[in-house]
């Protein structure tokens, strides 16, 4: 720093030099004022001399800050590096302890193990020496002793197993009546369709007379050819401008009613051969129309990739009845009703479902003259011909217990059967018949010899048989109860199946002396 002053000065004094050599030399060539010029060099000189010292203070100062900063960062940096080494230093003694430690854990782990294999061994020699002992005591081995109480723990747990069951069963059958009855009315409750019962005759409104004239033939041969053809009755002089269809037989009331209709707006005069190509021509529309009938039904249920003559079919219960109830809305009623039963008790909805909705298909064919056989027994043909499961089957055929139902969707089926059917205004019968058939079936049972009394119940579906036991043995109920049916069978006219139960109930009574 005192070189650099040095050099400062001197070059200060070169300046002023040769500001003196200049102005002596522009003396020569000027006149002005030396003394003034002097004065005004030597205030430079002063002037630049300060600036000097000034400078030369500051970059002292400068240079004692930065001498101080970096003896301050250098203490720092001390004291860190004495703390971390007081911190290594700490954690190597600790890691020492630890691992003193552990090695002190593993040499007690060792002798622990140690100490429990002598137990164990000195518990096996104990145990073999107590199983020979009381092998040795017993006259068994040890095999047949393991077996021995084995076979006593497993009958202990079966005893136990059966007396729990048994309580959860007393608790279920004390509350089965009381849940299924709640079930049955939700059910019930949300099963909000109108009433569907049929009548049997359809009225076809005519314009004029002379068209009724036409349609009806001379000596009424039209008419006669439409009933010879179709199986249906024709009444066309009971009112005026009207014909009347009616048949059993829904699906011909219908071609007959399509037909007619055809006749209606045909200008020709009408014979037979017109009469048959209208009916022809009816059939061919209805064909259309009992598929689009069964397509409608089976889109509202959700059903897919069924067989399109399955589907007409299924449309042919649309014109079907029983008791005045039309097929496919019971049909339908069914399948709603067993598929909230399923889903209620966890059981399979789409078995439940289809099985429901299918239960009466037979009824779609056995007006067929050329089709033999109960209903429920031509559903199971039908459905085993589509390729059903043998769940659906088993549960739809089996409603009217043809066989018994041996799953709980069967059971189910059977159950919404018959909520469609008893709920009130679903089926059509004077109450004077139904009270006659009963009877009826009462007074077939009582005809027999041996039997004390018979009650008609469940809606005539089931016939209960009392009889008297000195008369009827054992073995004889079974041979009684098959010849009651068959005379049922043979007299009586009843809807779907009668169930006959023989019952024979003996009592012994002893006095005290």
């Amino acid at each position: 720093m005192e070189n650099l002053l040095t050099e400062l000065i001197t070059g200060a004094g070169v300046i002023i030099l040769s500001f003196f050599i200049s102005s002596a030399f522009f003396r020569k060539r000027k006149l002005f004022d030396f003394e003034e010029e002097k004065r005004r060099a030597e205030a430079i000189i002063e002037k630049g001399k300060q600036e000097a010292e000034k400078i030369l203070k500051e970059t002292k100062d400068q240079i004692v800050k930065v001498k101080d900063s970096f003896r301050a960062d250098a203490a720092k940096k001390e004291e860190r590096i004495k703390k971390l080494e007081e911190v290594l230093n700490y954690r190597e003694k600790n890691t020492d302890r630890k691992e003193d430690k552990i090695n002190e854990l593993r040499l007690k782990v060792a002798s622990y193990k140690e100490a429990l294999q002598t137990i164990q061994d000195g518990i096996k020699r104990t145990e073999k020496d107590t199983k020979d002992r009381l092998a040795a005591k017993t006259g068994l081995t040890i095999d047949q002793l393991k077996t021995t109480i084995l076979e006593g723990y497993r009958t202990d747990l079966e005893e136990e197993n059966e007396e729990k069951l048994a309580k959860m069963e007393e608790d279920l059958k004390e509350n089965a009546i009381k849940t299924a009855k709640k079930i049955l009315v939700d059910v019930m409750q949300r099963l909000c369709s109108p009433t569907s019962v049929e009548t049997k005759a359809v009225l076809i409104e005519v314009p004029k007379d002379y068209i009724k004239g036409k349609i009806v033939g001379r000596e009424g041969r039209n008419i006669q050819e439409f009933e010879k053809t179709l199986d249906v009755d024709i009444i066309f002089n009971d009112l005026p401008n009207t014909i009347s269809v009616s048949s059993y037989n829904l699906v011909n009331r219908r071609i007959a009613e399509k037909a007619i209709n055809k006749l209606i707006k045909y200008k020709a005069e009408i014979d037979k051969v017109v009469v048959q190509r209208s009916i022809k021509e009816a059939e061919k529309e209805m064909d259309r129309e009992l598929s689009e009938i069964g397509q409608t039904a089976v889109s509202a249920l959700g059903l897919k990739n069924l067989d399109q003559e399955l589907v007409r079919t299924i449309g042919r219960l649309q014109f079907r009845t029983s008791y005045g109830q039309n097929i496919m809305k019971h049909s339908m009623e069914v399948a709603w009703a067993a598929t909230m039963l399923g889903s209620e008790l966890g059981l399979n909805v789409q078995v439940c479902k289809i099985a429901g909705f299918l239960h009466d298909l037979g009824k779609a064919i056995d007006q067929n003259p050329d089709v033999q056989g109960a209903h429920d027994f031509l559903t199971k043909e039908l459905m085993e011909k589509y390729k059903f499961s043998e769940e659906e089957v088993h549960a739809a055929w089996t409603h009217h217990e043809s066989e018994a139902p041996r799953t709980p969707e069967a059971l189910i089926v059977k159950a919404a059967d018959a909520i469609s059917a008893g709920r009130p205004g679903a089926r059509q019968e004077s109450i004077e018949k139904y009270i006659e058939r009963l009877q009826a079936l009462e007074r077939t049972g009582n005809s027999f010899d041996g039997v004390s009394n018979s009650f008609a119940i469940s809606a005539g579906r089931e016939l209960r048989v009392n009889v008297d036991p000195e008369k009827i043995k054992d073995e004889f109920m079974k041979p009684l109860a098959a010849e009651i049916a068959k005379k049922i069978e043979q007299n009586l006219s009843y809807p779907g199946k009668i169930k006959v139960n023989v019952i024979r109930r003996t009592k012994h009574t002893e006095t005290t002396k």
